[in-house]
């Protein structure tokens, strides 16, 4: 649970778009083991396409984090109020606010059982609520496997503390950030730098150079050196 939680927090930080998140625990409520409340930043009297897919990838980040911790094998049926959700979302995307290009600007009855639309049109939705969803879950996963280590923080903060604010979560990543931050430096690989010679060296370097040069005057003046072309 802690994971799952940690998983939509994390999401719902790293995605443009998405509220910020007020909240999140780990302490059962009702038929819930967890949850993570997001609050918008100002009153909304209508939703964009960008909040929308962000709300998707938000609803897949639970069973993305219980699936790159613990495996396939070891998923929980915990995602499942978030699978309604984001297939509900997706649905009124395709069928009620013409925000799909295969359907286009049209408003679907998908609840008539298929009485004012022909089968090829009802499948046609299903193939885009489909979409959207499975790029919300690739999104997500994106995130998380990029995050890991804040993933990780976050699901051991919970575990300590159960529930956690806002203002708390974004100071345990960038507590994770800046240790990151400290650890490339200290692997990056230092220059040694150059070790500057002393005015003694530099002075008989220069008058070596001054002896070799009146040394081949001299040959040359006497014929020992022959010039070019000879």
């Amino acid at each position: 649970t802690a994971y799952h939680e940690g998983g939509h927090a994390l999401v719902a930080i790293h995605t443009e778009g998405a509220h910020p998140v007020h909240k999140a625990t780990i302490v059962p409520r009702g038929m819930a083991l967890g949850m993570v409340a997001q609050l918008p930043d100002k009153d909304e009297t209508s939703v964009s396409r960008k909040q929308m897919l962000a709300r998707l990838d938000v609803c897949m980040g639970g069973r993305v984090a219980e699936e790159l911790i613990f495996g396939d094998s070891e998923v929980t049926s915990g995602a499942s109020s978030d699978f309604q959700q984001a297939t509900a979302v997706a649905r009124a995307m395709v069928t009620k606010y013409g925000m799909s290009k295969q359907l286009g600007f049209v408003s679907y009855n998908y609840e008539d059982d298929g009485k004012s639309m022909s089968t090829e049109t009802r499948l046609l939705i299903e193939k885009e609520v489909k979409c959207f969803v499975e790029n919300a879950y690739n999104n997500a996963k994106n995130i998380l496997i990029k995050h890991n280590k804040e993933l990780h923080a976050l699901a051991n903060a919970l575990l300590e503390h159960e529930t956690l604010t806002g203002a708390q979560i974004k100071n345990i990543l960038a507590q994770v950030n800046n240790k990151q931050q400290q650890e490339h430096a200290i692997e990056a690989p230092q220059k040694t730098p150059a070790v500057p010679s002393s005015p003694a060296a530099s002075a008989a370097a220069a008058a070596a150079a001054a002896a070799a040069a009146a040394q081949q005057a001299a040959a040359k003046a006497k014929g020992e050196i022959a010039g070019i072309g000879s």
